[in-house]
């Protein structure tokens, strides 16, 4: 038997801890401290993608970077014509299908992609064949047959189309290859079944799972182009599951009992056979799927439906040698003055809160964070609540508020003390602020009606900036004074708006998830976090957008509040105050990965 070192060309070393290079990929040591053999390994896992816009369970071709979602139903159970794209972050409309439906079949990619059969509900099963172009839909030769609950594989211009159930059937064994215009009768498998998966190219194709009545199946076929031979069994059979990659190297996720069970077990399959991977964070069936990825390392799952109701989540898979280290937020400190409406600025291990309203009176209070506790600092010369503030610890401004009347009053802070600065042309609460003492933006709140006066601080006097497109108060703001963003508020109701700043003017940015009046932000304007506020009752809800659209965090704030104060980046930001009045403080850390070690056992 071959030694560890011939292999290798190294001795097994002995560490008082696991090493931390991502070198050590397939090596083994000896951890002395924990007194086992341990090693880095790629694993695969899921994480959290961008929301698709309209939840429903669809079909779906392309990969995990550049997918497309095709029909499907809505909540109604009508059935849906929407395709939406997916570009590796977020999804975007395509366009609408001729033929509306659900259970469709999709294979290609997302700019030559096809949706094949399917159900007209109300009406029954069609053989609507219909291409994609990256714009539009184009309906072509129809299937030999009305269909729907088929699997599918390949491109467009050589597809296959198997399986599903066809009118008076519960399950039909039919296979059809397409060669961008012409359907063709290829060899049937061994049994017939619907809602199975497929995926793979038109000379080979895998199809597993399903439902061939009166129970689900674990059996997998592949094609070759001539002929279907069996494959290992699924570990767990399964209905309405989906599949991406490969005949010899495959994932298969989700699927359900056609019943009211539904499953977030994924497979892996070798080209022999399949092994248990990390499960999903969402059980569902009819899950999107990736079926022109080019092997197991990689596939999505989009949307979908699930006993409680259709799915908008997306997930995705990656193989690495790093595991994800999920997103948290963390006590921290207590502010000593509890308060809301308060201004922040700096940094999470270096941040600055100021003013607010106690309860009972303004406050003229400032603290100074250092990543751990709170200490005080230089007092404002006016104390006012609904002010807002913008820079760092040790240069700070603090603009606009109620003290109690609405204030124009501008401040400057050195890390010890505050003094006065340029006063803003327009006197306001609830107004939002970002950028450097030197470089500030002051925009929206209340005068009193609601506002969407703009204006640009240079370090010495305030001046009139391109108007927000929607006057708005109690807004969050990111970002710098050419990069800015500008997202949620009240306008006569809570809004989800965001828009963007150029330094000269606003353009209409991606949506919040939740609409939120009173809430935080942090980071830049394409990296940005915002957090807490009234919707109306107080929210925890934090999202994350990255440039174009938001995404919902799985984590929220421990303590829901509106009216607090934010600072920091998208990564690690802070959160502080708010009301009722609190002094409560929470740091986030952003997702991060990790080296996947492993300890071997004998076992």
């Amino acid at each position: 038997m071959s030694e560890y070192k011939t292999i290798f060309g190294k001795a097994i070393k002995s560490l008082s801890s696991d090493p931390t290079d991502a070198g050590a990929e397939g090596q083994i040591w000896y951890n002395t401290t924990t007194g086992s053999f341990r090693t880095i390994l790629s694993l695969g896992s899921w994480s959290s993608g961008g929301n698709v816009g309209t939840a429903r369970y669809a079909g779906a071709a392309g990969t995990r970077d550049a997918n497309l979602i095709m029909a499907g139903a809505e909540t109604s159970n009508l059935a849906s014509a929407l395709s939406e794209e997916y570009d590796g972050t977020s999804w975007s409309p395509g366009g609408n299908l001729n033929t509306g439906r659900r259970r469709i079949a999709g294979f290609g990619t997302q700019t030559a992609a096809v949706g094949c059969g399917g159900y007209l509900s109300p009406s029954p099963s069609t053989n609507a064949t219909e291409e994609y172009n990256g714009s539009s839909w184009t309906s072509v030769t129809g299937f030999p047959t009305n269909i729907q609950f088929a699997s599918s594989a390949g491109t467009q211009t050589a597809g296959l189309v198997f399986l599903g159930a066809t009118p008076g059937t519960g399950t039909a064994n039919i296979s059809f290859s397409y060669d961008g215009s012409t359907w063709t009768a290829t060899p049937s498998l061994s049994v017939g079944r619907r809602g199975a998966a497929g995926t793979g190219t038109q000379t080979a194709a895998l199809g597993f799972g399903g439902y061939l009545a009166p129970g689900l199946s674990a059996s997998t076929e592949e094609f070759d182009g001539a002929s279907w031979t069996a494959g290992g069994n699924l570990g767990t059979g399964r209905n309405g599951l989906r599949g991406s990659g490969t005949s010899a190297s495959a994932l298969g996720f989700g699927g359900n009992n056609v019943g009211p069970t539904t499953y977030d077990l994924t497979e892996e399959y070798n080209g022999t056979s399949w092994s248990t991977k990390s499960a999903m964070a969402t059980a569902g069936i009819d899950r999107g799927g990736s079926p022109a990825s080019t092997n197991s390392s990689s596939a999505l799952a989009a949307a979908g439906n699930t006993p409680g109701g259709r799915l908008s989540a997306t997930e995705e898979w990656n193989v690495s040698i790093y595991s994800p280290v999920a997103a948290t937020w963390a006590s921290g400190g207590n502010l000593s003055t509890a308060r809301y409406g308060l201004g922040g600025a700096g940094t999470q291990t270096a941040g600055l809160g100021f003013g607010g309203y106690t309860g009972t009176a303004n406050a003229t209070a400032t603290e100074a964070y250092d990543g751990s506790s709170w200490s005080g600092g230089g007092n404002l010369a006016i104390g006012r609540n609904g002010l807002t503030g913008a820079g760092i610890q040790t240069a700070a401004l603090a603009f606009g508020g109620a003290a109690p009347g609405l204030s124009t009053a501008t401040e400057e802070y050195d890390g010890s003390s505050w003094t006065g600065g340029g006063s803003l042309a327009t006197a306001r609460e609830g107004l939002a602020g970002l950028g450097i003492q030197t470089a500030g933006l002051a925009f929206g709140g209340s005068v009193p009606a609601v506002t969407s006066a703009t204006e640009e601080y240079n370090g010495t006097a305030w001046t009139a900036g391109g108007a927000l497109n929607t006057a708005r108060r109690s807004l969050a703001g990111a970002g710098i004074q050419t990069a800015g963003l500008a997202f949620g508020g009240f306008t006569t109701a809570a809004t989800n708006s965001t828009e963007e700043y150029d330094g000269s003017s606003w353009t209409a940015g991606g949506a919040l998830n939740t609409a939120r009046i009173g809430l935080a932000g942090a980071g830049t304007q394409i990296s940005a976090l915002g957090f807490g506020g009234n919707t109306p009752t107080a929210s925890g809800a934090t999202e994350e957008y990255n440039g174009t659209s938001w995404t919902t965090s799985p984590v929220s704030l421990a303590t829901a509040r509106a009216y607090l104060a934010g600072c920091g980046l998208q990564t690690a930001a802070l959160a502080f105050g708010g009301a009722p009045a609190t002094t409560a403080t929470e740091e986030f850390t952003g997702e991060t990965q990790a080296l996947d070690y492993k300890t071997i056992s004998d076992s």
